[in-house]
């Protein structure tokens, strides 16, 4: 993975963080900071999250999402989908990325353009993408280029392309999770007091 700093500089890992909102509403692109114990430096974009946050978690934080793309070696999105990250990382935001970025979704697939991504990683600009999520889930006919061409393992994506069917979550403790968090919330909504709603005019 080739980084865009000096040299024996960390390479920057970027994601994206949920403000506690009721209603999502911000865009961003932070992490798990369990990057950091791989050399990464962590930087996030969020214009919604008050300002020092990222003291509190130990990151970077970028003013604009173009600078924290420029910089960006590994990008991880982690972002609900809302009329505001539909699309939010198409051609021209993603050629922003240095060569041989590597780019990861496991948010949902409309927010990053599959096609965009078909075309850099062709390019040899990406060097490598990992979606958990595609635009349209299951794939129907006629399907994306990249997925074409994953299924039917031509080279430029053979070691370079991993697509997983939105399951990157699956674990036994998430699952138990899925079960406890589902229940409290149905609670939640019985005594009246709901939470974790999202607005259906969000997205």
């Amino acid at each position: 993975m080739r980084s865009a700093k000096a040299p024996g500089q960390a390479p920057v890992s970027s994601y994206c963080i949920k403000p506690k909102d009721t209603v999502p509403k911000y865009v961003t692109v932070i992490t798990n900071r369990g990057t950091k114990a791989f050399g990464f430096l962590v930087m996030f974009y969020d214009p919604y999250l008050p300002n020092g946050v990222e003291l509190g978690l130990g990151v970077l934080r970028a003013k604009t999402l173009e600078e924290l793309l420029r910089q960006t070696d590994t990008l991880s999105v982690h972002t609900p989908l809302t009329l505001e990250t539909r699309g939010m990382l198409r051609l021209k935001e993603l050629s922003m990325l240095p060569k041989g970025a590597v780019v990861v979704n496991t948010a949902r697939g409309p927010i990053v353009d599959i096609d965009a991504v078909a075309s850099l990683l062709k390019s040899g600009h990406l060097a490598g993408v990992g979606l958990d999520v595609v635009p349209v889930e299951p794939p129907v006919e006629p399907v994306p280029e990249l997925i074409r061409a994953y299924r039917a393992r031509e080279p430029w994506t053979v070691g370079r392309l991993v697509i997983t069917p939105h399951s990157a979550f699956y674990t036994p403790q998430a699952w138990d999770d899925i079960r406890s968090k589902g229940a409290e919330t149905m609670a939640a909504a019985l005594a009246g007091k709901p939470q974790n709603v999202i607005a259906p005019e969000s997205y």
